[in-house]
This record gives C-alpha cells, structure tokens and sequence, in this order.
C-alpha cells in the first residue's frame, strides 16, 4: 500500500489549476501521487495538464458532468484502497510547501484520529501574505458541536485516514450538491476523532461565482444547509426541521412580537440543551457560550423585532442557561 495520493477534483478552473497543481507537487513531503479528476472541463484544463511531465501526476477525465459529490466518489472508489492517507486540494487554492509533511506527522502520532485539516486563509488575491486570520476550532469535542453552525473545515485542507472510510463505508452524498462536505464532516465525526490543525498551511481563493455563491444555487444552498443542520441536531437529542433551522439561521423575514417570543424560546432551549452535553474545555466553553448568545441575538436582529420591549427581555432573562445573563445582557445593550 503506497503512503499518500491527492484528490483533486476541477471543472473550467483553467486560470488557476496550474498554481494549484505546482503548489502539490513542490511539498516537502514527496512520496504522493496526485491524481486530478476532471468534471467534463470545457476550458483549456486538458492542455495545461498535458504539459506535465511528473510522473507522480494522473489525470482522469469523467465521461459526463457527475458534479462535486459523483466526481469526489469516484477518486475515493479508486483510491482508498491503494493508498494509506488521502489528502483533498481543490483546483483553485494553494498549499504551503509543509503542508502534507505537518499533516502526517500528526495522523501518525495520533492514530485514533481520522481526519485532519488545516487553517486556510480567504483570499480573493492569492498571492497575499496574511499575518494573521480567523481561525476553526481545533479540537474534536469544539468541532463536533461547532458543526451545529458551520462546516469547520476548509474542504481543501483535509487528510483523511483510508482504511477509516473503507471500514465504515462512507462516501459523500451525492444528492447534495452545493455543501456535501459539510454533511460528510456529521457523519464522520459520530465515528471518530477529527481536528483542525491550528497552523494555516492553505490558500483559498474567494470566488464570486463558486459553487455554493452562484446566484442560480442560492435558494438549494440554503435548503441543503437546513437539512443537514437539523438532522445534526437530532444527534444531540434536539428536533428542529429544516423549515425551523432556515428562520433561525438564516430567514430576514419580519416577524411579530408574538412569533418572534414563540421561536426565541425554542431556540433558548435548544441552545440550554446542547450546552449541557458539552464536554469542553474552560476557555472552549466560554467561546462557545459566546458563539450561541451571539446567534441568538442575530436572530432577533434578522425578525426586526424591537429590543425594547419588555416582555422579550423577561423571556430571555428568565430561559437563557447557556451563557452568563449579565454578559447576555451588556451585548444586548451594545
């Protein structure tokens, strides 16, 4: 079984899949193959390809447009068993040369985990030098309830442990076609442990028109973000449909007094809820009582519903358990 091979899925990505392929192949951790499938490209990806003579380099072109999820299923179909690590890398980002070896060295000095990402940072110019950027969670237990708001993860920065996927069985779904990555991450992580490491090792390149930002996705985006997020919730023994998860998380639609108090308190407790089945640490505690008191008031911000009526006030000083009420308070204020 060889060490490590690179998935790298690509459709039209021309202007940027060289910088992207050069970053691969100049890792100081050599012994991978890279193997770049492409979704029916109609750009000039096939030529720019061709040019390269590295013979770690494989290219596989699909016969139809199969979309991320299908694209991503056939790398894993081909490859888990051959390969020890899969590492992903999309067509437009670019990795840092220590990347890979930083990867490994951890997977291997932690066998129980089985995947492991990386800090990335968001560039629309990628040849940027940042010193400093927003960070994910890191740990296992954070990423595991921060997956109740996020995907956690840059996509591009992942290794995953093959034999972990083999045994369980796990692709991604393929009815899901704008965050099929986060989905993935849920499942995963009720299987075994997953991190972020805390060193940013990619580049990702902001696109107006990606995937997930494309106009013509917006209104499945949000479906499918709806869904996966209240079939999370289930997990922590907390059912809010999808209809339920869309007001709260995202919906800008004007509320009244009387429908805004009805939600508030269901998202309060489901909040109190999870709070209690944390297992974090001091500091990742605070952070996330901070993360919950804050999507709490943002929905309240999105329903329009004024601040100064004194009933909600009441409501939300008399359920709120998950974060320090005087701090709850003060940030209202603010």
């Amino acid at each position: 079984m060889k060490k490590l091979a690179v998935l790298l899925p690509t459709f039209n990505a021309a202007p940027y899949i060289k910088e992207s392929i050069d970053s691969i192949l100049n890792q100081t951790f050599a012994d991978f193959d890279l193997y770049v499938y492409d979704d029916c490209s109609t750009d000039a990806t096939a030529s720019i390809i061709a040019e390269y003579t590295d013979v770690r380099l494989y290219y596989r072109k699909n016969v139809e447009n199969l979309g991320i999820s299908k694209t991503l299923n056939r790398g894993l179909d081909e490859l888990l068993p051959h390969y020890e690590y899969i590492a992903r890398m999309d067509a437009d980002d670019w990795s840092y040369p220590e990347r890979f070896q930083k990867q490994l060295d951890y997977l291997e000095q932690h066998p129980a985990t089985v995947l492991c990402g990386t800090q990335g940072y968001w560039l629309k110019d990628i040849s940027q030098e940042p010193s400093s950027a927003w960070k994910y969670p890191v740990s296992h237990e954070y990423i595991k309830h921060y997956l109740l708001f996020g995907a956690t993860f840059n996509h591009q920065s992942i290794m995953f442990r093959a034999n972990f996927l083999l045994e369980n069985n796990l692709r991604y779904d393929e009815k899901i076609t704008t965050c099929e990555d986060w989905e993935f991450w849920t499942r995963i992580v009720k299987l075994g442990s997953i991190v972020n490491l805390p060193e940013f090792l990619i580049k990702c390149r902001i696109l107006p028109y990606s995937n997930h930002h494309s106009p013509l996705n917006k209104v499945r985006h949000f479906q499918e973000r709806s869904n996966i997020i209240s079939n999370y919730w289930s997990f922590f023994d907390v059912n809010l449909s999808p209809t339920q998860i869309f007001d709260f998380y995202y919906s800008e639609e004007k509320l009244s007094k009387e429908e805004f108090l009805k939600n508030c308190t269901i998202l309060i407790q489901s909040f109190n809820k999870v709070k209690r089945q944390t297992d974090l640490v001091s500091e990742e505690k605070k952070i996330f009582s901070y993360l919950l008191a804050r999507k709490l008031l943002n929905y309240w911000k999105r329903s329009q519903v004024s601040r100064s009526n004194p009933v909600i006030w009441w409501t939300i000083i008399r359920e709120v358990r998950f974060v320090n009420k005087l701090k709850l308070i003060k940030s209202i204020i603010r």
